[in-house]
């Protein structure tokens, strides 16, 4: 039976008490009445002192074993210092030093953790943290996302359950087999596919091996290197039928057409055509490389939007009447002014007047409209020509994009100037877009905020 620390002093005091009065009654029977009544007295009091001890004691420590209880909780509030002078009060200091400092450490690890976790959570690439039992123990928002996984819901899951790629389950297998940092790069998506950099790493603790995933989106660089790729395949190709044909006829001249008098004219107008081709080209591709690398200058001044389009008209009138083409102009008086680099504008509306021109039959017609638009001017140029395929549209506005390749070179075009249009509109804070059918025309917009 378990007695509070409160009665021991008196049971003990009890017990040698009755010991000493059997020992006086053995050795005197006559003597011990009196004796008895002043042990009884020794006793009374002696008990009542050790009941108030024992009860500071007990309740001294109690407060102590109160206070472990919440430091176990978490609750690390400070111990009212115990203002006695025995091994209890500094027992009570220990406790209190100890769990001050525990308390401490769990801050510092909260802190951690907390840091950690938001960095994690803020970064960009897919984290994972995988057990040695190939279980998602941490991920963060982004790995989730990535893999086209529910919120929330990866962690606890076996890996063959949540990443659905052999290569990736083959890789963090290899690495929580021991094997150093491994990389690799897979492809995700169904719909759209993206490119991914993993790292997969083993992380080795005193409790179990596990191993960390990492997955860093490469796609816009895959994607620019094909875009390079196919640059340098595109200019390759353009330059390479001018200069052919410029080669060949030289050589021809060379080799006794210069006597030829009946055709000798014909070839050098030939190198001279395409000369002029190259020409295009390359001011072309200097003038996109400029745009692109931000070095478009820009005069923004007020232009007005009637001189504008008159003069593109004026300029594409005598090629459109050669082809018993008709250009007709719809402009309200109303217009206002837009705000812009003239010169750089006057390119873009060319540009699309010359390609509707180029693209329409004879006998069709080709509208130029100006229509204001809340703080914009929407400039549309419509044609009734070939019309433009739907899986076309989208790609209208790439570098080289054609929808008729060998109709374009005929005319001379280089295939950047919808490329170089584009530019010039965002470098104005406007934006073009085309909407067209096969056998109906097209219809090119691009709008500019209004100068005021």
């Amino acid at each position: 039976m378990r007695v509070s620390l409160i009665w021991r002093p008196v049971l003990i005091c009890l017990a040698l008490v009755m010991a000493i009065l059997l020992a006086v009654q053995w050795v005197s029977p006559g003597t011990l009445p009196k004796i008895w009544i002043a042990l009884l007295i020794f006793i009374a009091a002696a008990g009542v002192a050790f009941s108030l001890t024992a009860r500071s004691a007990a309740e001294r420590i109690r407060r102590m074993k109160d206070f472990a209880e919440r430091a176990g909780s978490g609750d690390f509030t400070p111990l009212e210092r115990d203002h006695g002078h025995d091994e209890i009060a500094d027992l009570s200091d220990a406790l209190g030093r100890t769990v001050a400092g525990l308390g401490q450490t769990v801050r510092t690890l909260t802190d951690e953790r907390n840091r950690s976790s938001a960095i994690l959570g803020s970064m960009v690439e897919g984290v994972a943290v995988v057990t040695g039992e190939e279980r998602i123990l941490y991920c963060n928002q982004a790995f989730e996302q990535i893999l086209e996984l529910p919120a929330g819901t990866s962690q606890g899951r076996t890996l063959v359950e949540a990443l659905r790629q052999a290569d990736l389950v083959a890789l963090v297998r290899q690495a929580l087999s021991g094997a150093e940092e491994l990389t690799g790069e897979v492809e995700v998506g169904t719909v759209r596919r993206r490119n991914f950099s993993v790292t997969a790493a083993p992380v080795r603790s005193t409790g179990a091996n596990g191993a960390v995933l990492v997955l860093h989106d490469i796609t816009e660089l895959r994607r620019l290197e094909r875009v390079r790729r196919d640059f340098v395949a595109n200019v390759s190709h353009e330059f390479k039928t001018p200069l052919t044909a410029i080669q060949g006829f030289a050589e021809t001249l060379l080799n006794g057409a210069l006597d030829d008098k009946a055709n000798r004219k014909h070839f050098v107008e030939i190198i001279r055509d395409h000369a002029r081709r190259l020409a295009r080209l390359t001011d072309d591709l200097l003038k996109l490389s400029r745009i692109e690398a931000g070095r478009l200058e820009l005069e923004i001044r007020p232009v007005r939007v009637a001189a504008l389009v008159n003069g593109c008209v004026e300029t594409a009138r005598l090629n459109a009447q050669a082809r018993g083409l008709r250009i007709v102009v719809d402009l309200p008086d109303d217009v206002p002014a837009v705000r812009g680099d003239g010169a750089q504008l006057g390119e873009v509306l060319q540009n699309l007047i010359d390609n509707a021109v180029q693209y329409t039959p004879s006998g069709g017609q080709v509208d130029v409209q100006a229509r204001a638009n809340g703080h914009d001017v929407t400039f549309t140029v419509s044609d009734t020509g070939i019309g433009i395929p739907e899986s076309d549209l989208e790609r209208i506005f790439e570098r080289f994009y054609r929808v008729d390749a060998a109709r374009s070179r005929e005319a001379g075009g280089t295939g950047l100037g919808l490329a170089i249009a584009r530019h010039i509109v965002d470098a104005h804070g406007g934006r073009i877009w085309v909407e067209s059918a096969v056998g109906q025309g097209s219809r090119f917009h691009f709008s500019i905020p209004t100068s005021s």
